[in-house]
């Protein structure tokens, strides 16, 4: 469905179908490698993963690109209320939440947040303690094929803590600038050419 094509110090996720479309990645990006499977017994999945890592291999910042879809043997459509913007000519529905991995990991070990730990764990990465992310998602006309980008980083470097800015949380009220400070570098981390 996907590949990944790198040439000189450029980067581009380049995709033939659902959807055709070529993605410039952020040349400080690595690729960590792409892997996939059937998630949940009723979809296919394809994942390419970019990472800005530490010296200690943590996770710093990563580019999690996952084109979905569902298998013959249900009639299931993906269904979201979210916000739209257009990324050159291509309309993606997107927000901003906070994440903790090992809690996400816990509650739902075979989603594919759990197959994205395990890969990157398997190459030598550290994803884990409390996130930040802006999800992108376009749908075909079927809406039963997706391309889902997710760009997440540690909600550390902020300085919050996941308790501080969920509901009730004594600087919740940040949410908003910091949700627009990740989507500002969640866009400039790729291109859609």
């Amino acid at each position: 469905m996907a590949f990944v094509q790198r040439t000189g110090q450029d980067t581009v996720l380049r995709s033939e179908k659902l959807p055709v479309i070529d993605i410039q990645i952020d040349p400080a990006f690595k690729y960590a490698g792409s892997t996939s499977f059937i998630l949940y017994d009723i979809c296919r999945v394809e994942q390419h993963h970019f990472i800005l890592a530490d010296p200690e291999r943590r996770v710093v910042r990563q580019l999690w690109f996952q084109f979905e879809g569902y298998l013959e043997n249900n009639n299931y459509t993906y269904d979201y209320s979210m916000d739209t913007l257009s990324l050159n000519g291509i309309p993606f529905l997107h927000s901003t939440y906070p994440i903790n991995i090992e809690d996400t990991r816990k509650e739902r070990p075979t989603s594919d947040y759990a197959h994205v730990v395990d890969f990157l764990q398997e190459k030598g990465y550290q994803l884990r303690g409390d996130m930040i992310a802006h999800r992108l998602f376009w749908l075909d006309e079927t809406l039963r094929n997706e391309l889902m980008i997710i760009y997440w980083e540690p909600l550390d470097a902020t300085g919050y803590r996941l308790s501080d800015i969920n509901e009730g949380g004594l600087a919740a009220a940040p949410w908003t600038d910091l949700s627009k400070a990740l989507e500002q570098r969640s866009l400039s981390s790729f291109r859609v050419l």
